[in-house]
């Protein structure tokens, strides 16, 4: 019985207890505290350790980024380096940042690679009831620089106005000074020195080398570069350009054309049919020859005479005319035939001329029969006798004979220089081509010498370009984009073939010569097709026709210093480069870029050179110009002279000034596309004062996005390069 009821109460209490729920809350609230505590505080101390350790790698990552990019290319890790790695670490992660302690980072180098290790201690704020007072938090970086395997082509202006100082202006426009280019003499303060030196810093700046001429100091820093890592290829190309482009030779042989028109001269000289043309050469004259018969005639008999001389007779026996003795000797009568000599009568004809083959010569000889009796006179002198021989001719009969002789003539026809045709002509230019080694000659022979003789003619590089696409109307700035097909001299990468439009031509100024723009015999304009005749006097400067001077002669031609395909070069060879650089010539971008593209372009003309297995290569034009496009009818352009080739207009009438200038902007621009569509990042540095709004605008359209600069001042094309080298340049982060 008390068990059953003691287990009644017990079952009473359970089931009461289970109905009534309102004391279990405090219990149950109090159980979960201690778990709940332990959840709360670890999600925040975890949520503080990982923003502690993200900003802890953040931090070392940025300090060994900087330090790597303090040390460029340079093999040494300086004092510098570091300071300015834990610089870099500390502003992004200051001292007790989130209450943290113990802050502590550093960083070595190791072949070219820095890391970082950095660690803090975070403190725990609710896990400290579980005894967590502090986290140890730990990172490790490393920074690598790798500067790509990097094609660099540098696309420079070196127009006259290079020659002047940068705040100088051309045409005195926006400035206060006129720039002229000091007769061709480097002025202390061009504009090319200045681009020489910024180009050297960035050369330092890039490869870490150090260029001699330069100081620290003038490249805005305060050390000279210690030296490069070995495994970093940089290459470096120039295309200088002003109205040209000095490419020539390095070019193919095969590239070049054998054949080229020139606006020349054609030496005209007597013709075939003028008798003065030719030069004679005589034979040997003929044996005589007897024509006719002999005519005879008395001769005239002579008394008795003295004779001078002793007497050989005819029975061989000598007489002496006079001989001292008694008795004189008898001398027996003779007979005498005597032969005459052949005297010049006449000839035919009396002048030769062309076309005669002979000379005939009349000759005559009187030949004698004639007879003599000899007899002494005795004579007594001083005593002494003496015999006198005396002789007289008693009968005489003369023979008259003619003869005659021939004589060949031989002509050669030897022209003489009568006057000059002024006209567009062909030339042979293969002379510079040396096929025996494969290379190119510097001069050939040309007939355009003083009065028709051949002169050399020197040949420094530069070309014609192929053949171009005409523009039909006054407005070139529709007609590049898309560049037409039939502007092969728009072609960047596509070689020549056997079709002579594809090839190029050398720019040969000696062979070129201008002329009057106008008839001086009609006053009329002059066209293409018009051919004049001039007689030259001696200098073959001024030439006269019909009483008035007619200006002729040799064209301005500058052709700038060569372009160099692309080459690791040491700093000598970089200076010494840009040391040759020299000034001259009007302002065509669009031959710089043209050519630049051609030299660079990894499916072009010089693959062989450009092209890359090296899936890791950045290609960079650095194109600098210092002002606006300046063009002139007459210059001698990679197109002829443009007042008398006429190939970019409808030939129609010489173009315009304003014309070739647009035309020029307009190939400008589509060059610049080409380049950007080509993944080759393209830097454009304007520099100098007096560039135009307009120009501005278009090299800031050509670049790259956010790839233009401008520069006023030394110092600031300086700044400028330094940007782009330092751009070129790419860190990259290991871990």
């Amino acid at each position: 019985m008390k068990t059953n009821s003691g287990s009644f109460r017990r079952k009473g209490f359970l089931a009461r207890l289970r109905k009534d729920q309102s004391g279990n809350v405090i219990a149950l609230l109090a159980a979960a505290v201690v778990p709940a505590i332990g959840i709360v505080g670890g999600a925040v101390d975890m949520s503080r350790i990982f923003m502690a350790r993200t900003s802890l790698q953040a931090a070392c990552d940025a300090g060994s980024l900087m330090g790597r990019r303090v040390m460029g290319t340079s093999v040494n890790y300086s004092t510098a380096a570091n300071a300015k790695a834990v610089q870099m670490f500390d502003a992004n992660f200051r001292n007790g940042y989130m209450g943290t302690t113990n802050r502590v980072r550093t960083f070595t180098h190791d072949a070219g690679t820095i890391s970082g290790e950095a660690s803090v201690l975070v403190p725990m704020s609710l896990m400290s009831v579980f005894g967590i007072d502090n986290k140890l938090v730990e990172v490790s970086c490393e920074a690598e620089m790798r500067i790509p395997a990097s094609d660099i082509m540098f696309v420079l202006d070196t127009t006259g106005s290079m020659n002047c100082a940068p705040g100088d202006t051309v045409d005195g426009a926006g400035g206060t000074t006129v720039c002229t280019n000091n007769g061709g003499v480097e002025k202390s303060d061009a504009r090319i020195k200045s681009l020489r030196k910024a180009s050297s810093c960035f050369y330092e700046a890039l490869a870490k080398q150090n260029i001699t001429a330069y100081s620290a100091a003038d490249c805005g820093e305060t050390t000279n570069p210690q030296g490069a890592t070995t495994d970093v290829r940089l290459r470096f190309g120039f295309v200088p350009y002003s109205v040209n482009v000095n490419v020539g030779k390095l070019l193919p042989l095969n590239y070049m054309a054998d054949q080229w028109d020139y606006q020349s001269r054609d030496a005209v000289f007597e013709t075939a049919s003028d008798p003065n043309a030719y030069d004679s050469q005589y034979g040997s004259e003929s044996a005589y020859s007897q024509v006719g018969s002999p005519i005879p005639s008395a001769g005239s008999n002579v008394g008795l005479t003295d004779l001078t001389q002793n007497l050989a007779h005819t029975n061989g026996q000598t007489y002496s005319y006079l001989t001292q003795q008694n008795t004189c000797p008898t001398v027996p009568s003779e007979t005498r035939a005597t032969t005459g000599g052949y005297t010049f009568v006449s000839q035919s004809p009396t002048a030769p001329a062309y076309p005669d083959a002979t000379i005939t010569k009349n000759y005559q000889r009187v030949d004698t029969t004639a007879n003599y009796s000899y007899s002494y006179r005795s004579y007594t002198n001083k005593k002494k006798k003496y015999c006198q021989l005396q002789f007289q001719r008693t009968s005489t009969q003369n023979l008259t004979r003619n003869f005659a002789t021939n004589t060949p003539i031989t002509w050669t026809y030897n022209p003489v220089f009568k006057y000059w045709d002024y006209k567009k002509k062909t030339f042979n230019v293969s002379g510079l081509k040396n096929t025996a080694n494969n290379s190119w000659r510097s001069s050939l022979t040309m007939r355009v010498g003083n009065s028709g003789t051949d002169a050399t003619v020197n040949w420094s590089g530069c070309v014609e370009e192929r053949k171009t696409a005409r523009v039909m109307d006054s407005d070139p700035s529709d007609n590049w984009n898309p560049i037409p097909t039939a502007a092969l001299d728009m072609d960047i990468e596509s070689a020549p073939t056997s079709d002579p439009d594809t090839k190029w031509g050398p720019i040969l100024g000696g062979a070129v010569f201008t002329r009057s723009k106008q008839n001086p015999i009609t006053g009329d304009n002059e066209s293409t097709t018009d051919t004049f005749q001039t007689a030259s006097n001696s200098t073959n400067t001024w030439h006269s026709f019909g009483g008035n001077n007619y200006d002729v002669g040799g064209v301005n031609t500058y052709c700038p210093t060569a372009a160099k395909l692309y080459s690791e070069m040491d700093a000598s060879a970089f200076s010494t480069y840009m040391s040759g650089l020299v000034t001259g010539g009007n302002t065509y971008h669009d031959i710089g870029l043209l050519w630049g593209a051609r030299l660079m372009a990894p499916d072009g003309i010089f693959k062989s050179v450009t092209s890359d297995t090296n899936a890791w290569v950045e290609r960079h034009m650095i194109f600098m110009t210092d002002g606006d496009t300046s063009a002139n009818g007459g210059d001698y352009s990679a197109h002829g002279v443009h007042w008398w080739d006429r190939r970019q207009n409808d030939g129609t009438s010489a173009p315009s000034d304003t014309f070739i200038e647009s035309n020029i902007n307009a190939r400008t621009q589509a060059l610049c596309r080409w380049v950007r569509n080509e993944n080759i990042t393209l830097w454009v540095v304007s520099f100098g004062a007096g560039v135009s709004t307009d120009t501005k605008a278009a090299l800031q359209a050509c670049a790259t996005p956010d790839r233009y600069f401008e520069a006023t001042n030394t110092a600031g094309l300086v700044t400028d390069f330094k940007k782009i080298a330092n751009s070129i340049s790419a860190l990259r982060l290991t871990q």
